[in-house]
């Protein structure tokens, strides 16, 4: 069963929730709150082909018999690693991971229930996770493939079957990618509007991710305006991780998105600040990338200047990020001087700035 938050009570709820955990006095039926107080945390940014262990790799590649370039069917975890480390670029042990996922609706289902598995198990009660439909319904190893909606329709149902059982809730959003063409991004995009569901598991936004080094927003600002003006689709676009403020400048005034993927340049030019500001986008942070890249300080710019911004893994399997959300913590604590009100208030800036309107009794 789940809790339907119709548009005229979401500020509501939203507010209510947060101020109990914050342990404010408020009165609210628990029915709706328990999730929360069981598991207070919220992530909005997390993808799912960064979140597969290298175990479940190993046995979808086993159970599946697909055949690895160079290995064959893996006969250890140790194949799985060699097949991750033989790629000249860290960004192609996504390809690895989709390879082996990809084109088998029982391994995407399967990966989708044990990803909420994992964020029950960290206390993590609201989650939004991401992924391209494209890349997911396809096998260069096995040669197989399915339909972008089969492949959407199994991450959905894992993921729905897996919060019904771990009593959390998890919404999906479809990424675009870059470095594909616009008419890409478009099909992207009336997918999640055809798949638009606020159904456990179900469709509930649009992003835009891949290499910003390489490809900056332009070719995407009129696919992302009609997502919006058009479509009326919730809105998210990896910008300003590592480069060009002007890219978060664009994502906010061109694209008119809801929320920015970790937006870090922006605190080094002030125009892309107050338009973070005035504009009131949601940011998207992950601490353990931002401090790999030196960019940790941001988050501290983002608290500061009292921004919305939450705390997010990304890429949390061993093989990326290697990290949980007690680490995410950790590393804000450590660097950052977080306190126990300031991860409250972040958590409580991304549960308002979800997409997801339900929460399960």
């Amino acid at each position: 069963n789940t809790f339907q938050v119709y548009p005229s009570h979401k500020a509501m709820v939203q507010t209510a929730l947060f101020l109990s955990l914050l342990g404010l006095a408020l009165s609210f039926d628990p029915s709706t709150s328990n999730i929360l107080q069981n598991r207070p945390r919220v992530e909005l940014h997390i993808h799912l082909d960064g979140s597969v262990p290298v175990p479940s790799l190993f046995a979808i590649a086993t159970e599946k018999e697909v055949h690895i370039p160079g290995i064959g069917i893996p006969k250890s975890t140790a194949d799985i690693w060699r097949a991750l480390d033989n790629v000249t670029s860290s960004w192609q042990r996504f390809d690895v991971v989709n390879n082996i996922i990809g084109g088998d609706p029982d391994s995407l289902a399967s990966v989708a229930e044990d990803f909420v598995a994992r964020q029950a198990n960290q206390g993590v009660g609201y989650t939004e996770v991401r992924y391209d439909p494209v890349r997911m319904a396809k096998s260069m190893y096995t040669g197989k493939s399915i339909s972008e909606e089969d492949a959407i329709k199994a991450i959905s149902g894992g993921l729905r079957k897996g919060a019904e059982t771990h009593g959390v809730a998890v919404y999906s959003l479809l990424c675009a990618m870059r470095g594909t063409n616009a008419s890409s991004c478009d099909k992207v995009a009336q997918l999640a509007d055809r798949f638009r569901s606020f159904e456990l598991g179900g469709v509930v936004g649009l992003d835009l991710a891949g290499d910003e080094p390489d490809f900056d927003n332009a070719p995407y600002i009129e696919c992302f305006r009609k997502a919006k003006e058009q479509l009326g689709l919730n809105t998210t676009v990896h910008a300003g991780e590592a480069v060009r403020p002007h890219d978060v400048l664009t994502a906010v005034r061109d694209m008119k998105v809801d929320r920015i993927g970790h937006g870090y340049a922006a605190t080094e030019d002030a125009e892309a600040l107050k338009a973070l500001k005035d504009y009131g986008v949601h940011l998207e942070a992950c601490p353990p990338g931002a401090n790999r890249h030196h960019v940790i300080d941001a988050i501290g710019v983002y608290k500061e200047m009292k921004l919305s911004f939450g705390l997010n893994e990304d890429d949390p399997t061993v093989y990326f990020e290697n990290c949980t959300m007690d680490s995410v913590e950790a590393l804000t604590r450590e660097h950052l001087s977080f306190t126990d009100a300031d991860m409250r208030k972040a958590y409580a800036d991304a549960f308002a700035a979800r997409f997801g309107p339900h929460t399960p009794k």
